[in-house]
């Protein structure tokens, strides 16, 4: 009996070290496509003159993917006839995604 808790002991280990060591690379395109209007910037902001209109926020389920909560934060963009969005960041709630930015609105339209 003694051995049957220390080999149930070692499977439990092996099955964590084995869930815990498994990563996922996810990939969001950040480029606009051919009929979107929406411009998207993480690190570099545009070269021209803009105002901004309002900070925006997609939040998601734990199985979202980072271009499902783009999407959602380019329809709020739409929505607020934003030109852009700015300072995009993707952050966690507890256990939820989060992807956040700046709309903006070029002076030159």
């Amino acid at each position: 009996m003694k051995n049957n808790k220390l080999k149930n002991i070692l499977f439990g280990l092996i099955i964590i070290a084995i869930i815990s060591s498994c990563t996922t690379t996810r990939v969001a395109t950040l480029t606009k496509g051919e009929n979107e209007t929406i411009e998207l910037f993480t690190t570099k902001l545009p070269d021209r003159k803009y105002v901004e209109i309002s900070y925006i926020q997609t939040d998601g389920a734990i199985f979202n993917t980072p271009q499902q909560l783009l999407n959602g934060l380019k329809k709020k963009a739409i929505e607020l006839k934003a030109d852009a969005v700015l300072n995009i960041k993707y952050d966690f709630q507890a256990w939820y995604p989060v992807v956040s930015g700046t709309a903006i609105k070029y002076n030159d339209k």
